[in-house]
């Protein structure tokens, strides 16, 4: 298969396509309203653009020069709406079709042009509606006297190349996979000007910006509560509200002295440093790229805000000299009467360790709908757990806000009053630097340079917790990463310890890996006997038997690594044994769960459920010696999900009877 030569590019015109577009889209929001802007037509388009701008539009998507009068084939998909430029240029639809891999049979219009500059127009200003995104358009040209030597050049834009119309050969320059199949006989050997599938929505003027079903006004909305410094003396709440609203005020006061945050009440109060402007992130996307013409990736990307939310204000507020092992009711607003939100309540760590408990889930990434049933029932039927760890991928493309606000909507009332321990997956990045989740969230600041907030660790009761992020793997962010955590699981004197990360050290499905992130971290984790490990990323439920240097060990001597999923995607599961060389202790494709843990003294129970509160596994570890003599015991899982902060509940006044019955067997 031959290599796209890449000619020498013309000067960039002025303004550029994707200026144009960019220009027009930016009119368009400001100019209709939210439904005006679905239901439009293309008619209706190119009815609200200039003369010059239909002509940018119509000419300037790719340029090339001509030594000789041709003909030029545009191949297209024959689904959408005609490109407009077609008409205008004077091409002419013919009896002939191609195909290209993946695709139907496209029709070829065809027109001729005389010697000098060919102009031709955006694919399309249509969105591609049930089909995705519309496919781009091929290009064949040929000189129209079969006699003469066709040369081609200044070809714009600079990454399109040129190479000869034949099956197996691409019809674009950057998609190898996607070559003809079949093609006419007129067109074979043609030369072609290939253009850049990825910029195949360049044009598109409808439908063109996300548009978020919860947007924010000047009532506060996505109440969070983080874990503050010393979670038994301080918290941190965030809320939203639109760019409206830049006041940002926290009254709370102890549950037991509260009597309500009207005027005469008694109570305390806390006010945001100023509200965190939350607007594009196009400058994270665009990185190093000076304008919109150098973005390699697709305009659409340029544009992950609301259109119809396009700015809204976080407020963070921290609350600090709280009582240890106090329940508080707070409100945040703006300080003005009818400004605040509804009361929330939360409690604070004990002084000394006592017993707790805490959730942990796995991706949600999309199905926000589906999930909340899950969400609600976690929070409804452990009504005493102290935090939520989320193992990342949260959402699915980071840097869109309105996937952010599915998130919360879906979640409002539950991390209000139970702290969101997040963790950094993939799609909080999605391919820019997570800067909307670092904006969103005021974290735990000890992690090392460069890596705070994503990074961090913090004490719990007799438990101590740390997050590292899986998606930076570089040799150098690994090596920092473990020796970040080989100091802090040190400095850890707790009977237990959790790390939480969202690529899995072990994982459930068969085709994927991560090697290098055991090399990097099970030897620390090895080391400092860490208990447990939270892990996400491959959308099944996965527990291992204890793993230490690679091997199957004794309970209680090594480490259990869970894989957890709470969203509606599933991977398939399997290959555990033939990728690590043992057997998992549990391992479930097709299945949403959360996970309860109850930490008291040397003990620790874990339970994992499903929406209808069935339990899916479940398993204890304890670190006080026992009795040889005596079997060791495993409290019989409770049916409805219900956590009491700790306390072991009825199910132990029976483990006693049912001892064998309740120990689950390893399904695979």
């Amino acid at each position: 298969m031959c290599t796209p030569v890449l000619v020498n590019a013309q000067t960039v015109p002025n303004p550029t396509v994707r200026d144009t577009v960019f220009d027009i889209q930016q009119r368009f929001l400001e100019q209709f309203t939210t439904e005006e802007l679905q239901s439009m037509t293309p008619d209706q388009v190119l009815d609200n653009i200039s003369t010059e701008e239909r002509h940018i539009l119509g000419t300037d998507f790719v340029r090339f020069t001509v030594n000789v009068p041709v003909v030029v084939s545009v191949i297209r998909d024959p689904w959408p709406v005609e490109q407009f430029w077609l008409s205008d240029l004077g091409f002419q639809k013919t009896n002939l079709t191609a195909q290209i891999r993946y695709e139907t049979e496209w029709d070829v219009w065809q027109a001729e042009f005389p010697a000098g500059e060919v102009g031709l127009g955006v694919n399309g200003i249509i969105d591609g509606g049930s089909n995705g995104s519309i496919e781009s358009y091929a290009i064949a040209v040929a000189p129209v006297n079969p006699a003469d030597t066709l040369e081609i050049s200044g070809l714009y834009h600079p990454s399109y190349g040129i190479d000869r119309v034949a099956l197996d050969q691409p019809a674009w320059a950057d998609e190898s996979s996607r070559y003809f199949v079949s093609l006419p006989d007129e067109l074979r050997g043609q030369q072609s000007v290939q253009l850049l599938r990825a910029r195949r929505n360049d044009g598109q003027l409808i439908n063109f910006s996300k548009i978020t079903q919860y947007p924010s006004s000047v009532d506060p909305d996505q109440i969070v509560l983080t874990l503050g410094e010393d979670s038994s003396r301080s918290a941190v709440v965030q809320w939203r509200t639109s760019d409206q609203e830049s006041a940002g005020k926290v009254v709370f006061q102890e549950k037991n002295r509260f009597t309500g945050f009207d005027a005469g009440d008694d109570y305390l109060s806390a006010s945001s440093e100023g509200p965190v402007l939350i607007d594009s992130p196009r400058g994270d996307i665009m990185g190093e790229y000076e304008t919109l013409d150098d973005y390699p990736g697709g305009l659409l990307d340029l544009r992950p805000e609301p259109g119809n939310d396009p700015v809204v204000h976080r407020h963070i507020v921290p609350l600090r000299d709280l009582k240890p092992a106090t329940s508080y009711v707070y409100a945040v607003g703006n300080g003005e009467d009818g400004g605040w939100s509804a009361p929330q309540e939360f409690t604070t760590e004990a002084a000394d360790p006592e017993a707790f408990s805490f959730l942990y889930m796995g991706d949600v990434q999309h199905g926000f709908e589906e999930w909340e049933p899950l969400a609600r029932r976690a929070h409804r039927y452990t009504p005493n757990a102290r935090f939520i760890v989320m193992t990342g991928d949260m959402v699915n493309r980071g840097p869109e806000r309105d996937n952010w606000d599915a998130f919360f909507h879906a979640s409002e009332g539950v991390y209000s009053e139970q702290p969101l321990v997040p963790v950094l997956g993939n799609h909080e990045y999605n391919g820019v630097e997570p800067t909307l989740y670092l904006n969103q969230f005021m974290l735990p600041e000890n992690g090392p340079e460069g890596m705070v907030e994503r990074l961090y660790s913090y004490q719990y009761g007799d438990a101590f917790f740390a997050v590292i992020d899986g998606s930076l793997k570089g040799e150098d962010e690994l090596a920092r990463q473990a020796a970040w955590l080989d100091q802090q699981l040190a400095q850890a004197d707790t009977t237990w310890k959790f790390v939480a990360i969202h690529q899995p050290i072990y994982g459930s499905r068969p085709t994927q890996d991560e090697p290098e992130l055991r090399e990097a971290f099970l030897p620390v984790l090895d080391r400092h006997g860490v208990d447990v490990m939270l892990q996400g990323h491959t959308h099944a439920y996965l527990r291992t038997q204890p793993m230490k240097g690679g091997e199957v060990v004794p309970e209680g001597e090594g480490t259990v690594y869970l894989v957890a999923n709470s969203g509606t995607k599933f991977y398939e599961v399997g290959g555990f044994k033939e990728k690590y060389g043992a057997e998992p202790a549990v391992m479930i494709g097709d299945l949403a769960t959360y996970q309860v843990f109850d930490i008291d003294g040397d003990e620790l129970r874990y339970r994992s459920y499903d929406v209808n509160g069935d339990v899916v596994d479940s398993f204890s570890l304890e670190k006080a010696a026992s009795d040889p003599d005596q079997p060791g015991e495993e409290p019989v899982p409770e049916a409805d999900g219900d956590s009491g902060g700790g306390a072991w509940g009825w199910p132990v006044l029976l483990a006693f009877g049912l001892l064998l019955l309740a120990r689950r067997g390893a399904r695979t």
